[in-house]
Order: structure tokens, then sequence, then C-alpha cells
């Protein structure tokens, strides 16, 4: 019989979104990343006594931790090591884990997962986690869900401000000038990423100086936005994300569903609106004038064929 529990530990992470940079930063390109706290993942650690390997729970898998999907191995993977770091046996513990992030839609699922984990079993360890230890052992987990993550998901869902990210390059937190409003849809498909990456690899094999020029564009807008956010100036915001959301509709890694979302975000008044992620499913972004205007640009959106919305306020730091 399994016993009562007798010791907890909560570990949370938020989701996050990519603001521009999606598919540049895979070239080393830089890439701007904010923080998504409207929604989040959450890994309980309970102790559970005489029991010689780890029960795992969350909505898609419960059951001996040894035994979960191929799918989500790298959950598994990451607690071994995890453990294996805290010098602790993977033995006698629940993790439960729960999430308001929908998997597949570019959202940073699989990293805020992983976050909320090792933090979760730091937490029940009373161990003292690092950010480097941190992105390490959540790498080792994005490994197995992306094959060869840039690490922006993890570096976003574990930092509380936007981030300026170039790949092998230090972090760095970005001032913004004035607070604006954001609104995600999601298309209820969930985004072929490995699909849009190769599409961009065949595009750069058939036509080196058009792709390159579209990445290249993508880095110069990158620049543009960084400004805009610093300065303040949300018009410009949005101009910089429609004329992004152009080079990756020339890139292949739209599609007619995301085209349809951005066209009624537009027609609605968005300043600015585009894919964020992998693309070819997932979810859009729009920037919204104020917080009537967010609710009313969800409004259009779910009217016209989002599956769900959200909206939220991004602050001054």
């Amino acid at each position: 019989m399994v016993a009562i529990p007798r010791k907890t530990a909560v570990g949370t992470a938020h989701s996050k979104l990519i603001l521009i940079g999606e598919h540049a930063v895979v070239y080393g390109m830089p890439a701007i990343a904010l923080p998504f706290p409207t929604i989040e993942a959450r890994a309980t650690i309970e102790e559970i006594n005489n029991y010689k390997t780890i029960l795992f729970e969350s909505p898609y898998y419960s059951g001996p931790y040894q035994e979960i999907p191929g799918s989500m191995e790298g959950i598994a993977v990451c607690i071994n090591e995890t453990l294996k770091y805290l010098m602790q046996k993977p033995e006698g513990l629940r993790v439960c884990l729960e999430s308001t992030i929908p998997i597949g839609r570019g959202l940073g699922s699989s990293a805020a997962i992983a976050i909320a984990i090792v933090r979760g079993l730091f937490n029940y360890f009373k161990q003292e986690l690092k950010d480097e230890k941190l992105k390490e052992l959540v790498h080792i987990s994005e490994k197995y869900a992306h094959g060869n993550p840039s690490g922006i998901d993890a570096a976003a869902s574990s930092n509380d401000h936007p981030i300026w990210f170039e790949r092998g390059n230090p972090i760095t937190s970005l001032e913004i000038g004035s607070p604006f409003y954001l609104v995600v849809a999601d298309t209820g498909r969930i985004g072929n990423t490995r699909g849009a990456v190769e599409s961009i690899k065949e595009k750069y094999n058939f036509d080196v100086v058009k792709t390159e020029q579209s990445l290249n564009s993508l880095e110069d807008h990158a620049f543009k936005a960084k400004s805009a956010l610093i300065s303040g100036e949300i018009g410009k915001l949005g101009e910089t994300l429609d004329v992004a959301q152009r080079e990756l509709t020339l890139l292949g890694v739209s599609d007619a569903g995301i085209d349809l979302l951005v066209s009624a975000a537009k027609k609605k008044g968005a300043l600015g609106a585009k894919l964020t992620g992998g693309g070819r499913g997932g979810c859009i972004l729009a920037l919204a004038k104020n917080h009537r205007h967010a609710k009313e640009l969800e409004e259009a959106l779910l009217a016209a064929g989002a599956f769900q919305t959200w909206s939220f306020k991004v602050e001054k730091n």
C-alpha cells in the first residue's frame, strides 16, 4: 500500500513567447523572448515511504517513471540526472505534474515542465539551485524534445524579464521603456517545427542568396524591435512585427491557419501581428493598443477560429 505523503515541495515555471527572431536564432542570429506568466507548469514532489522507484503522475502518463512513454523520455532522464547531482536515489518519491501550457504550440511547454521538475527536486532536498546548473539539467531534457535546442526556451521560461538571446553568447535582460499589451491566439494545431526548420534548410540549399537575405532581414528587425522596446515606441514595435511576419511567410514557415489569425488581428486594429515559435501551426501574437483593445482582439480571434486566446500586460522592468 502507498503511504500517505509526509514531505512535499513544489517547483514552477512559466511559459514563454518569442517576440521576434524565431528560426533566425538557429543560424546564430539574435532573438527576443518574453516570459508568458499567464500559463505555467507546476511540479509537486512528495515523499512515499517504502516505494522502490519514482511514481510519475501527469495528464499524459501516470505510473513508474522508468516506464514513461518514449515521447516523454527526456523528463525521466532529467529526473535521473538531477537526483544523481543531488546524490539521491531514484526511489520513494511521487512527481506530480500539472501544466496549463498546451503542448507543441511554440510556448516552451517542454522547457517549462523540465524547469518545474528540477526546481521541485532541489526544493525538496533543500539544495540551492544556480542558474547554470538549472540550464544544464533542463538542456538534457530539451535534447530529447528538440534534438538540438538553441536554449532560448529554457532561458525565457526561467527568466522573469524579456531577454535578448544569441546562441553561444551571454543572455541579457532587456529594459522596457513603456508597458504594452499582447494577445496570444492558439490555432489549435500542433506546430511542425521540425518541418519548418527543414524547409528553411532546403530553401538555403536551393537559393542561398535569397534565404540569407530573409535571415539577415530578420536579424535587422530584431535590432529594430530591441530599440523600440527600450525607447517605448510601441507603434514602431508593431510595424517591425508585421515585417518580420512577411519574412517568415517568405521562408515558408507560416501557413493558411496562421495567416488567417494574423489577418483577423490586423483587421481589428492590432499594431502588429505574427507567428510565435516554430510555425506551421502553433500560436500567433498580436500587439494591442491597451487593455480594452486586447479583449476586443481576443474576441475577434476566437470568432476567426482560434482555439483559445490569452492576453497579458508586459510591464516596465
